[in-house]
């Protein structure tokens, strides 16, 4: 069924709105292991995101596919829904904000680049497994409605995540780094995996550190991690649910004064570029936090009517971001190893993070991996320990910021960030 046609039967069964997001994705692969081709595809596929209004309510659902039954399930749901709530709708909108009809994927000379970085493992031989993971995506929106609204976004980025595995005759030690960005160059290249390797090689060795304040520097996909948590803090809805520990904190300074933190969904260099959110909202450059005072939640259409505000165009699925990112500073990462002279580096981390990064409280609890630092370089490895913060301490400790933007996801990124004085619990676990 085409959307035409889709429309003209929605009206026939009474619907008074409706609005159809069309994804189209297309999708490339590559994984080698230790040479060894374990996944090349090319995929392409195609998702809607549908709303309604029926009977005075608004409501939504997702499909593989436009067809009759798909509206007799939004009437279903319009009919079950007990809370009656209007959405808005674009009118009779067009745009060629585009930034590629289409893309064929095509991964034949990627495959040999691959092959050749993978050569480097012959002069390494503490390595016992190098995967090579590539993808290549190129994603299109398109939303579209019975109110003449036809507009759309693409965005096209690349993604490289070498696995680095060592064994010896205690432990199999694995390490692994992402790489995501539009240029593909400065993706999949030879410093790329050379950095990798060799400090997958530094963490075989691990130290254990005693428990205390340490002076720390979080690697950028780490501190991702970190600011997907901050968006939770910054959804209008959990503000309003009495949910964030951040509610009624516009305008206020919350953070160091160093701190400032940025959506801009519209810089064609990074990989979230997009026009408009998933709900045909127009995306704009924002202040979130600027020189640590907040200055902004996040809304979606449905948020924005509760507070009598405009949507921010950050819904996504409910409320996210693309391209957030915290501002740069101006030292290397090298620089700030120096500046640090002694402390934690701080490269990976685990937990739920529903629970480890607390939404209501501030509070953070995670299981970090790393490195020591001594005398401004990267000892060796740091034996699992937890770090226990909060988002006031931590975002008020800001040391320094490194001077590159690092993308390991779309919605958010980072610099390497030094912190002062955060507690890190030591392993208890035995040498032997």
């Amino acid at each position: 069924m085409t959307k035409d046609e889709f429309f003209k039967v929605a009206e026939e069964k009474g619907i008074k709105n409706i609005q159809v997001a069309e994804t189209t994705q297309n999708i490339g692969q590559i994984e080698l292991i230790n040479n060894d081709l374990e996944t090349f595809d090319i995929s392409n596929h195609i998702s809607y995101q549908i709303k309604a209004e029926y009977n005075d309510k608004t409501v939504k659902s997702k499909s593989e596919y436009l067809d009759e039954s798909v509206l007799d399930d939004l009437i279903m749901k319009a009919k079950l829904t007990d809370t009656s709530y209007q959405d808005d709708y674009l009118q009779d909108t067009t745009n060629n904000n585009s930034l590629d009809e289409n893309i064929d994927i095509e991964l034949s000379e990627d495959l040999v680049h691959l092959r050749n970085l993978d050569k480097l493992r012959k002069e390494y031989p503490e390595l016992t497994n190098l995967t090579l993971s590539y993808s290549e995506i190129f994603e299109k929106k398109k939303i579209s409605n019975n109110n003449k609204v036809n507009i759309e976004t693409s965005s096209h980025y690349y993604e490289f995540s070498p696995e680095v595995i060592i064994k010896n005759a205690k432990e199999i030690n694995s390490f692994t780094r992402t790489f995501l960005g539009t240029k593909k160059e400065n993706i999949i290249n030879k410093e790329n995996l050379k950095e990798t390797i060799e400090m997958a090689i530094k963490q075989v060795t691990k130290e254990q550190k005693g428990t205390k304040k340490y002076n720390i520097i979080i690697d950028s996909s780490v501190m991702s991690t970190i600011l997907s948590s901050f968006v939770d803090m910054i959804s209008a809805t959990n503000v309003r649910q009495n949910i964030s520990c951040l509610k009624e904190k516009i305008n206020k300074k919350i953070f160091s004064d160093k701190l400032s933190i940025i959506e801009d969904p519209l810089n064609k260099d990074y990989p979230g570029y997009t026009v408009f959110d998933d709900e045909g909202t127009k995306t704009y450059k924002k202040d979130i936090v600027k020189n640590g005072k907040l200055m902004t939640y996040l809304y979606n259409i449905k948020e924005a009517k509760e507070a009598n505000c405009h949507s921010t165009g950050n819904g996504y699925s409910g409320i996210s971001t693309k391209n957030m990112y915290i501002k740069a500073g101006t030292k290397s990462l090298t620089e700030l190893f120096k500046d640090l002279d002694n402390g934690i580096y701080i490269t990976d981390c685990m937990g739920s993070m529903e629970t480890a990064i607390n939404c209501n409280t501030g509070n953070i609890s995670l299981q970090i991996f790393g490195f020591v630092i001594e005398n401004g370089k990267i000892k060796c490895g740091l034996k699992p320990s937890i770090m226990t913060t909060t988002i006031f301490e931590l975002f008020g400790n800001v040391e320094e910021i490194s001077n590159e933007v690092i993308f390991t996801e779309r919605a958010v990124a980072s610099p390497c960030i030094y912190f002062k004085d955060i507690s890190i619990t030591g392993s208890q676990e035995s040498d032997n």
